[in-house]
């Protein structure tokens, strides 16, 4: 078994060589863009919708933790790097008569409604949930904002007095508490300013050893100065941190109270240029794995309906401290491919690691335009190692097993037009996902659940949800579970926005803030029975450990009161029949109401996979309830 303390030397990843054009194909090309930039504004109004990338480097030369090492550079590692075979590359599948690759026209300026303070709401007597958003209404603007320049001499803050420099070098500064650690108090927690933090999303949640969660966050606007009513006013990090410690929090970042920076800086983030975002990530022994997306700036602002202008480039991983945080490596990931991503949801059962894989592409451009789906992204791939062994060859889940061959993978679910972004965990011996059903395009959650990592997973609930006021200039992205349960419900988080980012999320920062509700913890059904005449196997066997894994427990924080669950076990078609009792102690909760599900019909593992793979509809449809559906899975 390859040791995580191997060393290793970061080397930069070889980028293909790229052929010449024809002088007359360049005039072209540079008339054809002239074009576009007229046709789509020019002077403030375009500088307001994409802002200019500045090439210049923001990060310190310094050493220690705030060093910015360049590809190439030796860092300290603590794993091994095995292979670092790539990732397919995901196939395009055209739409039938209704494919088209041109562009959406420009948004129009719209009305901005009274910002709303109520939970985002989740309607599980409406499985099929609003009207599916037209591509008019889909995401419409979110810019990059320019760095803020510290003030001189600093504008003294209501946060200075607990606020200090931690010796890993983050500036850290206690925020309050939620009432507890339930679906209602954290709604109510993070719908308001938290300290400095005037919005943030696409929320992940690491549980820690000794009791803590790590909270990272993309996009965050900080201001120390207690003085920004909008998003413009504040400053701006690409990632910063929270540590939940029962139910209160403190924020980290890099720069300072004035200037903030973001937690991790990767190899260096280029303002507007590249920057790099939290996926997945596990603890083992007193150490904290986090793989981070680094992100391309495309230099464009894609037209309506076809997504956000920047997409990822290449997979990392980062080793911290789990009690200080202390960066200890950051180097390319064993597949530091992007199509997909491994690394996209981690989390480990028995005597695996799990790294599931989404393209996380965003800019439809690049995939023909919103109409030429199914897009890449909603394709979920698996992939796995030995346990907490993050420098280890992956094995690739195939159509009949594993490989180390990365080009014999198979997505394990593939549903939906736009993406199918899950986030599955292992929870009370049992997987369980939610998934933001189409993303930023699309207006339902689904909650899957399964007994194995590569399925049958099976949809328990499908539900509609509606923006935190239902307020109708807003969206929901980027469904993630906590690694708890609040009085033995799941405790879903959700990310929200303005669609039109600039106009309507700048004056009104409360649009763009996280919202959390209940759901059901269903169990999966037994899966078929096998009717083939199975031949003895002489590899790694696919059956899960009775040993329980750190990461699959799901002790609320903050508890004062308990109670017991037990639950058995489902056998899986190549394990034995077991029991186990699992005692979950969840936090006391002011709210009561939890989700039913839908009653569930599984299908066999060869039936159709679940979900829409036509285009959001742009019409209104009268919904019905729907009993459970199931996601197909490659052969066990």
């Amino acid at each position: 078994m390859t040791s995580p303390l191997d060393p290793i030397v970061v080397s930069a990843v070889p980028k293909p060589a790229r052929p010449g054009l024809h002088v007359a194909v360049v005039a072209t090309l540079v008339a054809a863009l002239f074009v576009l930039a007229q046709a789509r504004g020019t002077g403030a109004e375009r500088t307001d919708r994409l802002r200019t990338a500045d090439p210049t480097s923001v990060g310190s030369t310094s050493g220690g933790i705030d060093a910015q090492p360049q590809a190439g550079d030796e860092l300290p590692s603590v794993f091994s790097p095995g292979s670092s075979s790539q990732a397919p590359q995901s196939t395009i599948i055209d739409a039938d008569a209704t494919t088209s690759s041109t562009l959406s026209t420009a948004p129009t300026a719209g009305t901005a409604s009274a910002d709303g303070a109520t939970a985002p709401v989740a309607d599980p007597g409406d499985p099929a949930g609003a009207a599916a958003p037209t591509l008019d209404s889909s995401v419409l603007n979110r810019p990059v904002p320019q760095p803020v320049v510290a003030s001189s001499p600093p504008v003294p803050g209501p946060w200075d007095s607990v606020t200090h420099t931690t010796p890993a070098g983050y500036v850290s500064t206690e925020v309050g508490c939620a009432r507890d650690a339930s679906a209602g108090g954290l709604d109510a927690f993070f719908a308001e300013r938290i300290g400095p933090v005037v919005g943030a999303d696409y929320q992940h949640v690491y549980r820690l050893p000794d009791g803590r969660f790590l909270w990272l966050f993309q996009d965050t606007f900080i201001d120390h100065s207690g003085t920004a009513t909008t998003l413009g006013a504040a400053g701006f990090a690409h990632n910063a941190a929270m540590i939940q410690n029962g139910a209160c929090f403190t924020l980290l970042h890099r720069g300072t109270s004035a200037a903030p920076t973001s937690f991790e800086p990767g190899i260096g983030e280029r303002t507007l240029s590249r920057w790099f975002w939290p996926m997945g990530g596990e603890v083992h022994g007193n150490q904290l794995f986090v793989f981070w997306a680094q992100m391309q700036n495309d230099g464009y602002q894609p037209g309506v309906g076809d997504g956000l202008g920047w997409h990822p480039a290449q997979t990392w991983l980062a080793v911290y401290d789990a009690t200080t945080l202390q960066r200890q490596a950051f180097q390319p990931a064993v597949n530091p491919g992007v199509a997909p991503i491994y690394g996209y949801a981690v989390a480990s059962q028995g005597d695996f690691t799990y790294l599931f894989g989404n393209t996380f592409e965003q800019n439809l451009v690049r995939e023909g335009g919103f109409s030429n789906g199914p897009h890449s992204a909603t394709s979920m791939w698996l992939a796995r190692v030995p346990v907490g062994q993050f420098g280890a060859a992956p094995e690739y889940r195939t159509a009949d097993g594993w490989s180390a061959d990365a080009t014999q993978a198979v997505p394990i679910a593939q549903r939906y037009w736009v993406e199918n972004p899950m986030q599955p965990r292992y929870m009370e011996g049992q997987w369980v996902s939610v998934t933001k059903v189409d993303g930023y395009w699309g207006e339902q959650l689904a909650v899957d659940v399964a007994t194995d990592p590569w399925g049958p997973w099976t949809t328990v609930d499908v539900r509609g949800l509606v923006p935190r006021g239902g307020d109708p200039l807003m969206n929901t992205y980027h469904a993630q579970l906590m690694p708890w349960l609040a009085d033995g419900a799941l405790v879903v988080s959700i990310s929200q926005n303005a669609r039109d980012m600039t106009r309507d999320a700048y004056p009104v920062p409360a649009r763009y803030r996280i919202g959390f509700f209940p759901a059901a913890l269903v169990r999966p059904p037994p899966p078929p029975p096998d009717t083939t005449t199975s031949t003895p196997e002489t590899t790694v066997s696919d059956s899960t450990s009775s040993t329980a894994d750190a990461s699959a427990s799901t002790t609320a924080p903050d508890s004062t009161t308990s109670q017991t669950t037990t639950s058995t076990s489902t056998p899986t078609s190549s394990s034995s029949t077991s029991s186990s009792s699992t005692s979950t102690t969840a936090p006391p909760s002011t709210t009561s109401s939890t989700t039913t599900s839908s009653p569930t019909t599984s299908t066999s593992p060869g039936s159709t996979t679940s979900g829409s793979t036509v285009p959001p509809s742009t019409s209104s449809s009268t919904s019905t309830s729907s009993t459970s559906t199931t996601v197909a899975a490659p052969a066990a």
